[in-house]
């Protein structure tokens, strides 16, 4: 019969979310709370029989580390008799100060705290973890001194990185090294690993059910952490677990980028608002946006340009002010008093311009700016640009 399973980490309670104002950091760092709890509700509700949590519980350089994991601790014991094992990783590892060996464990919790992987039995299971001790980075584990699985149903619980997987600054921070090629063949039912923050199963060739997972954090908590995040409710089996992937965050960060248009185009505008409008259209009264914008545009139509943008945020818990690093603003092709030709051209596109009513066609109008643009770079000697050639 199948065990049912949470697997849930990588919550780093207490982060600082420095890229963030202080109140909205805050108000992240509870909705990351408030999830860990509906998270070990759900594992009531299913009837969950082991709640595996590898590592990176809370910060132990963040906001009383204490505190976090007394929180952690008051969560498991909502389960109870329910076992719930904790193998520590590198953000809260386990050294002689840390909170993990200060604060009491409750009765249903079972702690690793040795760097050797260790075999603990349970009611419904064996499990075997170990914890990331204090300055510990990539040391590789010994899978010769690992101890068996032996009949019956076995768990893998630790923080590591899979070679080749993950993505984001994580993937650049290698703790307990390991290939997806161990990973297939531990010897183990499954294993429940920590570390990176984005969800991914394996399966061992020619089988359905997985063999090992991240369930990723359950709430981003950068720009490069984008939705959905969640946490992991399986059935394990001799074989494998089978997985369902429960989204769970409350805020989503977006990271997006607009081109702009050639602005002698008669649609420029029509275009730039119709990709404002699929930002929109992906986003959360409770997200986060990052909007970068790339591309050329003439200087003198930069208010017109920034007024297009203005209701950026508006849509969003929080924006960042937009980036306009990437864009070229460049100035007027030709001044006046070059020629009496190019005088001659510009006071002839202004008049025609000026003729037109407040409520003239639009295209009329961007057919007298584009007809200025062009003309201006055939009179400079620029030629046609290559859209129009």
């Amino acid at each position: 019969m199948a065990v049912k399973f949470l697997q849930i980490g990588d919550t780093h309670l207490g982060a600082a979310l420095t890229s963030l104002p202080n109140e909205l950091a805050q108000q992240l760092r509870e909705a990351v709370r408030t999830i860990i709890a509906e998270a070990f509700a759900a594992a009531g509700r299913e009837d969950a029989e082991l709640v595996l949590m590898p590592g990176d519980l809370f910060e132990q350089d963040g906001g009383d580390p204490q505190a976090q994991l007394r929180y952690i601790y008051e969560q498991a014991e909502t389960v109870a008799p329910t076992p719930v094992v904790i193998a520590p990783g590198n953000h809260d590892s386990y050294h002689k100060a840390s909170p993990y060996a200060t604060i009491p464990v409750p009765g249903n919790v079972v702690l690793f705290t040795a760097s050797d992987l260790t075999m603990v039995k349970t009611p419904v299971a064996r499990v075997v973890g170990r914890a990331v001790q204090a300055g510990e980075r990539s040391s590789a584990l010994q899978w010769s001194q690992a101890p068996r699985g032996g009949d019956g149903l076995s768990v893998l619980v630790l923080h590591a990185s899979v070679l080749g997987a993950g993505d984001g600054r994580l993937r650049r921070n290698t703790v307990v090294p390991m290939t997806q090629q161990q990973l297939q063949h531990t010897g183990y039912a499954y294993t429940a690993i920590g570390h990176y923050h984005r969800y991914q199963a394996w399966q061992r060739s020619g089988e359905e059910l997985a063999c090992a997972a991240y369930a990723g954090c359950p709430q981003g908590l950068g720009w490069d952490e984008p939705g959905p995040r969640g946490y992991l409710l399986g059935e394990l089996e001799p074989a494998g677990a089978r997985l369902t992937f429960k989204p769970a965050d409350r805020h989503r960060w977006h990271r997006r980028t607009i081109t702009l248009p050639p602005e002698y185009l008669a649609d420029a505008d029509a275009r730039l608002i119709a990709d404002l409008q699929a930002v929109y259209d992906e986003l959360g009264q409770a997200d986060l946006l990052e909007l970068i914008v790339q591309g050329r545009w003439p200087a003198a139509q930069h208010e017109r340009l920034m007024e297009l943008f203005g209701e950026v945020g508006s849509q969003v818990l929080y924006a960042r002010p937009v980036d306009w690093s990437a864009v070229d603003f460049f100035p007027p092709l030709v001044e006046r008093g070059v020629s009496e030709a190019v005088d001659e051209f510009l006071a002839r596109c202004e008049q025609g311009l000026a003729a037109l009513d407040e409520e003239a066609d639009a295209a009329e109008r961007r057919a007298w700016q584009l007809a200025r643009y062009l003309g201006l770079r055939m009179l400079s000697g620029q030629g046609l640009p290559t859209e129009v050639a």
